[in-house]
Formats: structure tokens, sequence, C-alpha cells
């Protein structure tokens, strides 16, 4: 009988415990007060060092930096700029070995690459780094979070801006600045799927690297022109369609395209872009927001600094064509002014 009690003690002991833990631990998570969503604005003990490392030398890349000034500005931190000589996964892995050999506290990198970037990023981290991803994310890094456009989503847009100025049928070629870039490939992967969707008759019939370089860009549109002569669209996924428009422009004045041949379209503000699209020789482009880009960055390591959790964030996109190219810069900065941090 005594053997009895024993078990049926040992077996309730054994169901209460276990309950009685659970019930402590979830009532501890439930009253741990949530993390702050803004970095706090009291000077740290020492002043913080944070570099921004684009992926090469492109304009593209100097409203990144302006906001990465301008919000440093803000929080007293000291920022520089690294910047690799060309789109090279090597080169921009030296860029961050050198920064991790200076123990800066924290770097924002626009990735060249995925998996080309793990290592050296892990390096970071371990040496006390902060590292986060701003334009192009490094999903497989340890990279605290990525600021930026929602590649798939904007390539998707972009899709279906150029099937409605192609009436759903033709053929097109997609630019692509480099074809390892994992940004790249989301805007490529989302203008396909939905170009499939939307505009069965549209025949994609290429996807072409120029390198993230206009003078590439050029010589490799006269090169498609010649190939493809029933060419009807190009879309540049990156920041190079003003190299694609000199050609198309050259050809034109040679006699071998008619005016309006060929319908242009691309990302980024960059200044032969709005330029083509206010005489019409280009149709649209999409604008990153880029200036918030950079100055989110500066506030997320500095949260980062301070123990707070980081998250993406989607920092959104505008499409500018002739109706808005002399205006969208204005909303853009009165849309900015309500820019916060994505930790919790």
């Amino acid at each position: 009988m005594k053997r009895r009690n024993a078990f049926v003690l040992l077996v309730v002991m054994a169901v209460i415990i276990p309950m009685v833990m659970l019930t402590s631990c979830t009532q501890k998570a439930a009253t741990t007060p949530p993390a702050t969503t803004t970095p706090d604005t009291t000077p740290p003990a020492k002043q913080l060092t944070f570099v921004m490392v684009p992926k090469g030398v492109h304009p593209y890349y100097i409203p990144c930096y302006q906001g990465f000034v301008d919000a440093a500005a803000k929080y007293g931190i000291k920022v520089e700029e690294a910047v690799p000589q060309k789109f090279e996964v090597p080169l921009q892995v030296q860029v961050i070995e050198d920064l991790i050999a200076q123990k800066v506290d924290g770097i924002a990198i626009s990735a060249n690459d995925d998996a080309g970037l793990v290592p050296v990023i892990a390096q970071a981290t371990k040496a006390g780094i902060k590292v986060i991803t701003f334009d192009a994310p490094a999903p497989s890094s340890e990279a605290l979070c990525y600021i930026g456009t929602d590649n798939k989503s904007a390539g998707s847009a972009a899709a279906k801006q150029m099937a409605e100025l192609m009436g759903n049928k033709g053929n097109l070629i997609i630019l692509q600045g480099g074809l390892a870039a994992s940004n790249l490939n989301l805007r490529t992967q989302g203008f396909k799927e939905t170009m499939a969707q939307v505009a069965p008759d549209i025949k994609i019939l290429d996807v072409v690297d120029e390198q993230g370089d206009l003078s590439v860009t050029q010589n490799k549109t006269e090169a498609i022109l010649q190939a493809y002569p029933n060419l009807n669209a190009i879309f540049a996924v990156s920041a190079e369609v003003a190299g694609a428009n000199n050609a198309v422009k050259d050809a034109v004045a040679k006699g071998r395209l008619k005016q309006g041949q060929i319908i242009l379209g691309g990302f980024d503000d960059v200044k032969d872009t709005l330029t083509g699209i206010t005489d019409g020789s280009i149709a649209f482009c999409l604008v990153q927001k880029t200036y918030k880009m950079g100055w989110l960055s500066v506030e997320n390591l500095l949260a980062t600094t301070q123990g707070k959790t980081l998250q993406n964030i989607d920092t959104g996109m505008v499409i500018v064509t002739k109706a808005n190219v002399a205006t969208y810069m204005d909303d853009m900065k009165k849309e900015f002014a309500g820019a916060t941090t994505g930790g919790n």
C-alpha cells in the first residue's frame, strides 16, 4: 500500500511541477516591457563611428549617404563612406575587413552578393561590430536587418506598368547590373512572375548582365538592338537605363530605329534617367527612397548599440513618369518626416 501511495505522489508531482514552472515563465514573459522603437538620443559614453559601404562607385548612392550624414548630425555620430572601386564581391570584402581592423562601431552594407559576404559579416559580428544591410540584403548572413525596397514587389509593380505601356504584347529584354545581387534577382523574379500573369503575350527574350556600368549598358544595348530587330521594350532592374537610352537615341539618329519604337523603363532617379523621362525618351522609372535608407541606417545602428532588436524595413518606392517628375521629390520629403526605426 505504501508503495502504491508513493507512486501516486510521484505522478502528481510530475504533472504539477512542470505546470507551475510553465505558468511562472509565461507570467514573466508577459510582464517584460517591450523595447522602444526609437534610439535613445542621450549622447553615448564615447563617440560612435558608423560606416556606409555601397556596392561600388555609382551616383545612386549619393542620396543614401546624404541621409546617413544628416541623421548622424542629429544623433552626434561620426560617419564615413568606404566605397569599393568596382561592383565586385572581393573588393567589398576587403573594404569590410579593413573596417574590422579599424574597430568601427557599425557598418551599413549594400550587398553585392549574399553568400559571398557571409564569412566577413560573421567576422565583423564576432568582433563586436553591428552590421546591417541597406538597399541590397544579405539574408543568409548575420546582418541584423535589411533597410530598403521590397524588391520583388517593386519588380511586380514595374511589370504592370510596362505591360500597360506595351499593350500587353510584344518582346522585351531585361537589363540587370550584376547577376549575383540578391536585390536585383528579386526584382527580376517579381517582374517575370507578374508579367506572366498579367500579360502572357509579352515574351521576355533574355536577361542581360550590364555589370552596373552605364558605358557597358550602352554597348550591350547596341548589340541587343542588332540581335533582336523585333524588340519592343527594354527594362533595367538597376540604375542604368540611361545607358540603354543613349544606344536607342543613337540608333534613331542613324535611321535604324523609329522614334518611340523601343519603350524604356528602369529603376532609380539618377540625373540622366530623369532627363530622359522629362524629354519623353524614357517612359518611367521606379524611384527608391534612398535618402530614407541612409537616415534609417544610422537610427537602426544606433538603436542596436543600445540593445534594441531590429527588424527589416520596407522603405517603399514611387513610379516616376513625365506627369510627376517635377514634383515627386517634394512629395517624398514630406513623407520622410515620419521615418523611424524598425526596432522593438
